[in-house]
């Protein structure tokens, strides 16, 4: 069984981003090489709101959210929690044609 370390290492103090999914994820040492990684990650709901938008995924942003992140929010690192809202496994969902969810980031 691999050996978990954990750590006082801050992910956002030069490891990730502070949009980043893992911003608020452990890091840990793991294994007997102590190879540097974070704890799991774990999906997020979130709940309907009356401020979130709706859009058809068009062909030039199919597979890629990271597009309609930057142009909805204007950063593209917001990709993720666009696939999460709209319970997509893979960027291989966000295909052309699909009514997608743009949560309201604020809340």
């Amino acid at each position: 069984m691999p050996q978990i370390e954990f750590t006082n290492y801050v992910p956002t103090n030069g490891f990730v981003s502070v949009s980043s999914r893992y911003s608020n994820a452990e890091i840990i040492y793991w294994g007997p090489l102590r190879k540097i990684t974070f704890t799991t990650y774990k999906k997020r709901t979130y709940p309907y709101n009356s401020t979130d938008k709706f859009t058809i995924i068009p062909p030039g942003m199919e597979y890629r959210p990271d597009k309609m992140s930057s142009s909805v929010y204007g950063i593209s690192d917001f990709w993720w929690k666009i696939l999460e809202a709209n319970n997509m496994n893979d960027v291989y969902d966000f295909k052309a044609g699909v009514n997608v969810r743009l949560p309201d980031l604020m809340l």
